[in-house]
Formats: C-alpha cells, structure tokens, sequence
C-alpha cells in the first residue's frame, strides 16, 4: 500500500519535489522560463497597447513583429531539445512514445516554418506563382492553402493544451492525485508538467473574448480587443517548446 502511495505522490511541475524521503530529485524547468516568460508577454502587450497604441499596431501587427518572430523564436530551443531527446528514445518504457516524440518534433518544425512562411517574412524573396495562385495571402505557405493545414491543426492544438495544460491538473487537483513520478509509467512521459499550467492558462483565456464575441455578440473589453489569435499562437508555441524541454530533462535524468 505504502509503494502505491509514493507512486502517485509528485510532480515534475512541483518545487517540493525530490525534497520528500522516498522521492526522486526530478528536473526543473527554469523559473523564468515557465512563469515570467508568459506573463511579461502579455504584459508588454496590453502595456504598449494602453499606452501607445499606434506604436502597438505598428509593431504588434506586423509579420516581423514581437509576437510572430517570438512565436518563431520559441520554438527553437523546444525543436533542439526534442532532437537531444531522441538520441535517448531507447530509454523509454514503450515504443509508441518515440513515436509521439517524433510527432511533436514536426510538429513544432511545421508550426514555426509555417509562421515565419519557411524565411520568406524575413528574407524577403517573391512567392512563385504556382504557389501564390493555392495561397490565399500570395505566401510561401501551406496553411493559407487549405482549412486542413490550417483551422484543423490549430483546433487539435489548443484542444491539447486545454487538456494537457488545464484539464488534466484540475483533473488531478479535484481527486487528490498527482502525475506519476517514475519512469517506467508511460503517463510520465506523456502529460505535461504542472509547470505548464501558466502558460496553458494564458493560451486558453486570450482567445476567449473573441469567442463570446461570436457567440454571444459580447463586445471586448479594452485593452483585450488585440490580434488575439496571434497572441495566442505565441502561448502555444511556448507550450510546445517548454513540453518538449521538459520531455528532454526528463529524459537525460533518466540517463544518469
């Protein structure tokens, strides 16, 4: 009974972690990376869109701006990690996690290649046409191609974050319950760690005055009346890029 208990008593995501006899000491994510990192974006936004709003247009609004090069951004060191995480995919207790790994590694590399059109926002080159007839914004891109590459993906996403990020701890948070801790157990490996829940928060509530605008004809409060879903692309990008990190730790500590 006492080794059922202890299986189920720890989260990568809490601080006390590794601190209880009994436990393994399991990494960390950096503070500054899953709790000040998304609440200083959305800070700086709304801050710049009360107190300049012309600058806040130019800037926030634009395909070089903060949010859509940072949404690009972010997802770098998430890819990286992912790759780092592979080399060590022997490690894990089920094949079919390696294949989730891989799925979440293109996935990244797609969502960013796409946002930044694969270099053409910041390189500048002219679409060809074959593409820019199939593309509904004359990009070098898929996703304004097809609602498949596009609306769909993006759907699946935020479900994933609202489930992984939200759901699952409020889940485990109603039933006096916690992630397991040890490796052999696939959950493990595959829900996100408490440590992602500011960012899931954030990614979810952005998007919500918009969508109680179109259902209920809601109008938005100021200063919430921003490029929400690009704002919003941002957090999931993060949520991304912090879930493969963590995988990443996980998985080098598992090493030894």
């Amino acid at each position: 009974m006492n080794g059922q208990q202890n299986s189920h008593r720890s989260d990568p995501g809490d601080p006390t972690a590794g601190q209880r006899p009994g436990l393994p000491q399991l990494p960390q994510l950096p503070e500054w990376a899953w709790l000040w990192l998304p609440i200083a974006a959305i800070v700086i936004e709304l801050g710049f869109r009360m107190i300049n709003e012309p600058l806040y247009r130019a800037l926030w609004q634009s395909e070089l701006g903060p949010v859509e090069t940072g949404t690009v951004v972010v997802l770098v060191p998430g890819v990286i990690a992912g790759l780092l995480a592979l080399r060590y995919a022997g490690l894990l207790p089920v094949r079919w996690l390696t294949v989730w790994l891989v799925v979440m590694i293109l996935g990244s590399t797609y969502f960013g290649g796409e946002e930044a059109s694969w270099g053409q926002h910041w390189l500048g080159w002219e679409t060809p046409e074959a593409m820019s007839n199939l593309n509904d914004q004359g990009e070098t891109n898929l996703h304004n191609t097809s609602s498949w590459l596009d609306q769909k993906p993006r759907l699946a996403l935020e479900l994933g974050v609202l489930v992984g990020g939200l759901l699952y701890p409020l889940f485990l948070f109603v039933t006096r319950r916690s992630r397991p801790i040890h490796a052999t157990d696939p959950q493990f490996w595959l829900w996100p760690t408490q440590q992602l829940v500011p960012t899931a928060v954030l990614a979810i509530a952005i998007g919500l005055p918009q969508r109680l605008e179109k259902l209920f004809g809601w109008p938005i409060p100021y200063p919430l009346d921003i490029r929400a879903s690009e704002t919003q692309e941002f957090y999931f990008a993060l949520f991304l890029a912090l879930y493969l990190v963590s995988f990443q730790r996980r998985l080098y500590a598992e090493r030894g």
